[in-house]
């Protein structure tokens, strides 16, 4: 339990619905109804005698006002069924609300033409921000198109009086909130990434499950190779896979070796000095284009997505996938009898007691509330995200959704811990193997010059090139931390 607790209380949450997972289409109107605006705060809100029956006694909204939320939801590997659950509480509570729901795994293609047209009216109320031009996010938050949720941090949680929400959620997620100047979204759920392989075919080859150093992690994958499977596959289409959730942590644990983690974490984090040119994110591009040389990914990866990728380890074609903990709700279909999902991260030292930092999902989506919306419309959007942090919604993110829940509290009960599925209970065996630690890569600010978006172009396309062997990442981390550098000279807050 103490690992549990330890797991859930360092996650830092945020929608799962992530990281570039696909599901079904499927758009869910509800009737129309008029919206009326309302300039009245809940706090003002306060019922009199004689209008007490007509508003709702725990945030003043009045009964008798119908309003329709036109939500875009971004229905990734996790899928939709913990959403169904939440609306559907919801709109029993409050019947006067209805929803329109667009639901899609292309949320993008969706959002932003709407975004581009301009036309409020057409816009969803709220929304999960999936977007394919880096940065938008940002822009849309200085260009003050999103509501501000502050308010949100001091409200009850549902049915518990007295417990406010920021009391359960965790400093590293709230950070997070606040980095774009106000709170533009706030956590619901959040993953865990990284190496997920079949533990029964590990067994019946005798391969290392659990390496302790650098040099048991490269045996193992020599092993697998000569034994003609395909150490590690990553999506080429969803490059980021590979680096976010494997390659990306190992520059935090070569840090933490070398007794700097503090100043390291700290620099990465305000954007301070060098990026992608220390010698900790130098030596971890080097081992991926030493991997690639070696040929421990397919061949043909650059034509992979997501599912193809994480199929080639259901049919013991690979042994590693590079993917996060959704992996298992999302391939739940195709998963053979007798299958069990196992983890692993990559321990960058030789030193058997090193601390594994472990990716885990932080400020990726979440809802937002577009601003320019009638007042009613943006208080009862604010009602219904509250109401996503009811323990009943929380189960069901974790049972049906393959994701851990953001409250740090759920891992009070041993209830709650039993809603989890095989995947997350995965890196919490490895978690008590090793001595691992959770890391999200949240920024104090964002990066919305057009010279970060180069920057990340070149590091995508290198990916796919390292790993195949065909491109030493040095030149290209050098032109890109040039481009980065004068993003954050643009971009950083004015004092």
């Amino acid at each position: 339990m103490r690992n549990v607790n330890a797991l859930l209380l360092s996650l830092v949450m945020v929608v799962v619905l992530l990281a570039g997972c696909g599901g079904n289409k499927n758009n869910e109107p509800a009737s129309s109804q008029a919206s009326t605006e309302s300039n009245v705060s809940p706090s003002e809100n306060a019922p009199t005698s004689e209008s007490n029956a007509n508003v709702y006694p725990e945030n003043g909204l009045s009964k008798d006002e119908k309003v329709t939320l036109k939500m875009g939801f971004w229905e990734a590997g996790s899928g939709r069924a913990w959403m169904d659950l939440a609306v559907k509480k919801f709109t029993e509570k409050y019947p006067n609300v209805t929803f329109d729901i667009t639901s899609t795994p292309t949320l993008s293609t969706i959002l932003e033409p709407k975004i581009a047209a301009g036309d409020d009216n057409d816009m969803f109320d709220l929304f999960i921000p999936n977007f394919s031009a880096a940065g938008q996010l940002e822009r849309l938050a200085k260009a003050g198109k999103l509501e501000p949720q502050d308010d949100l941090w001091d409200r009850d949680l549902p049915g518990e009086t007295g417990k406010k929400l920021r009391s359960v959620i965790s400093d590293d997620a709230y950070d997070t909130s606040l980095s774009m100047g106000f709170t533009a979204r706030v956590p619901i759920a959040g993953y865990t990434a990284g190496l997920f392989y079949d533990q029964k075919l590990f067994d019946e080859k005798g391969w290392n499950k659990n390496p302790a150093t650098w040099d048991e992690f490269v045996a193992l994958l020599d092993q697998i190779k000569a034994d003609g499977v395909i150490p590690i596959t990553f999506p080429g289409v969803y490059a980021g896979y590979l680096t976010d959730y494997v390659f990306n942590t190992i520059q935090f644990d070569l840090a933490k070796a070398n007794g700097t983690f503090d100043t390291y974490i700290k620099n990465f984090r305000s954007f301070t000095g060098p990026q992608l040119t220390t010698a900790e994110n130098k030596e971890a591009w080097k081992r991926l284009y030493e991997f690639g040389k070696k040929g421990y990914f397919p061949a043909g990866v650059a034509a992979l997505n997501h599912t193809q990728s994480q199929m080639q380890v259901l049919q013991h074609k690979a042994a590693l996938v590079s993917t996060g903990d959704w992996v298992g709700n999302e391939m739940k279909e195709s998963t053979p009898e007798g299958f069990t999902w196992g983890f692993m991260a990559v321990p960058a030292s030789n030193d058997a007691n090193q601390t594994i930092f472990v990716n885990s999902g932080v400020g990726d989506t979440a809802f937002v509330i577009w601003k320019n919306k009638p007042d009613q419309n943006k208080k009862w959007a604010k009602e219904f995200i509250l109401s996503l942090y009811d323990f009943e919604i929380q189960e069901s993110i974790a049972a049906d959704a393959g994701a851990f829940p953001a409250r740090l509290d759920f891992g009070d009960d041993p209830a709650h811990i039993a809603k989890l599925q095989p995947t997350q209970a995965a890196v919490m065996a490895y978690a008590t193997k090793h001595n691992v630690q959770y890391i999200s890569y949240r920024r104090e600010f964002g990066l919305t010059s057009p010279e970060h978006g180069q920057a990340d172009k070149l590091l995508s396309e290198l990916i796919t090139a390292a790993a195949t062997g065909k491109k030493d990442p040095s030149s290209v981390l050098e032109e890109a931390e040039k481009l980065k550098q004068i993003a954050i000279e643009k971009d950083r807050p004015k004092k």
